[in-house]
This record gives C-alpha cells, sequence and structure tokens, in this order.
C-alpha cells in the first residue's frame, strides 16, 4: 500500500475521531454540567462513543506504522487488534504519541500520558455489561473525567496530525 492510500485513509479516520470528539463535547458534555450532572442511560452512550473513537484513534496511528500491501492486509490486521487498546497501544510503543502506560482494570482501561490520565471503557464491557449483571455507579466528578479524559485524546490526536501531515 502506498504512502497516498495509507495518508487518505488516516485523514479519513482522523475527520471522523474530529467529529466525534467534537460531537461527544459539544453535544453532551457541556449541555449535561448545565443540567445537573450525567444520568446511566446517558453516560453509557458517552462511553461507547468515547470508546469507539478513541480505539479508532489509536488504529490510525497502527496504520501510519506499518507496511500493508494491500486494503485487504490492512483491514484482516485492523480486525486481528479488535477492540484491545491495550493491545493496540502495545504495537505503538515505538512512537512519539506520549503514552506512557496502559492498563486494563474492572473493564475500564487507564492510558497515561505525561499530562492526562485517559479512562476509555472496554468497548465489549460497556456494551455487553448487561450479561453479567454489572451494575455501574457514577461518581460525582464523571463528567469532568470524561472531559479530561478527552482532551488528553485530544492531544495524542493533534500528534497523529503532525505526524501525517508533515510526513507522509
Amino acid at each position: 500500500m502506498n504512502k497516498e492510500k495509507k495518508k487518505k485513509i488516516v485523514t479519513d479516520i482522523i475527520a471522523r475521531v474530529s467529529t466525534g470528539f467534537a460531537f461527544i463535547e459539544h453535544k453532551y458534555i457541556f449541555p449535561q454540567r448545565n443540567a445537573g450532572g450525567p444520568d446511566l442511560a446517558w453516560i453509557r452512550s458517552i462511553y461507547i462513543l468515547f470508546s469507539y473513537h478513541f480505539e479508532i484513534l489509536l488504529k490510525s496511528a497502527f496504520i501510519l506504522t506499518q507496511s500493508f500491501t494491500n486494503e485487504e492486509e490492512l483491514n484482516i490486521e485492523l480486525k486481528k487488534l479488535g477492540h484491545n487498546i491495550e493491545a493496540i497501544a502495545k504495537k505503538l510503543e515505538n512512537t512519539n504519541l506520549d503514552i506512557k502506560n496502559v492498563s486494563l482494570k474492572d473493564g475500564e482501561y487507564i492510558i497515561v500520558t505525561s499530562k492526562k490520565t485517559i479512562y476509555v471503557k472496554d468497548f465489549n464491557d460497556i456494551r455487553y455489561d448487561f450479561v453479567g449483571g454489572k451494575l455501574r455507579k457514577l461518581p460525582a466528578n464523571e463528567d469532568s473525567i470524561i472531559k479530561d479524559s478527552l482532551e488528553g485524546a485530544d492531544e495524542i490526536l493533534k500528534k497523529i496530525k503532525l505526524i501525517v501531515y508533515s510526513v507522509l
């Protein structure tokens, strides 16, 4: 796969992630803060949206750092990674994304950078937690946790944009 094709794919992902993050920020975080805070139905949607967009954000960096013969091979490799943010981040260890550590605890990935700690729900866990009968409790500061996580993810997004627009 040539550089131009990779650049187009990653640019499309970046556009999707950017609009997804903006949607979360402008349509959910600020209105909820003014409405007295989140409820479980609201927060589940936010967790799913953020998890999805964060996953493809990291996968865009994976695309930039790997060689693929064609789109079919790329698609196979992305599917192999699945929704496992820890596995995706492990493939990005030698990049300049400032990801210091990734761990999974109680259905949530904790991604540490030098500036922020990003909390991302495991995509499978948040969608199917009803199978195990999990009952989520919301901390009083959940909206600020999401806001900080979104800011940390946005920093990673900016780094990926620099790579795409300066190297490819």
